[in-house]
């Protein structure tokens, strides 16, 4: 399976469970620079402009796909009204703010139990 039909299908799964209503936009990122750094970013999502933001250099198909799950994850708590668009995230958001922690550790949760369950039925068929 190519990595654009990966993730197009997980998106369809994400929809349909948690009643997504937009679409967010998807961009897909080649940076050796990043790819080659052990703390390189591997994604963000954009409440702004409801965009999520893969880092694709050097990384496994896998570990993008669960990447994804994690930030549609993010893009359901903005459709929620829990992350506000403007809301300003500075590098230690996860251990300083204890509202985005909270988003943090539902992202990590749904996200790969999203991705895991996804996987599981694939590889079922």
């Amino acid at each position: 399976m190519e990595l654009k039909e990966a993730l197009g299908r997980i998106y369809k799964e994400a929809k349909e469970k948690f009643a997504i209503k937009s679409t967010p936009k998807l961009k897909l990122v080649q940076n050796s620079k990043n790819g080659n750094s052990f703390f390189g970013k591997t994604a963000h999502y954009n409440p702004v402009n409801e965009e999520i933001t893969l880092f694709t250099t050097n990384r496994h198909p896998k570990d993008i796909c669960r990447s994804f799950a994690h930030e549609v994850i993010h893009h359901v708590q903005k459709e929620r009204g829990d992350i506000e668009p403007t809301t300003s995230l500075g590098p230690n958001y996860a251990q300083e703010d204890g509202h985005m922690r909270k988003m943090e550790m539902e992202a990590y949760l749904k996200g790969n139990m999203l991705f895991r369950d996804w996987e599981n039925t694939v590889q079922k068929r």
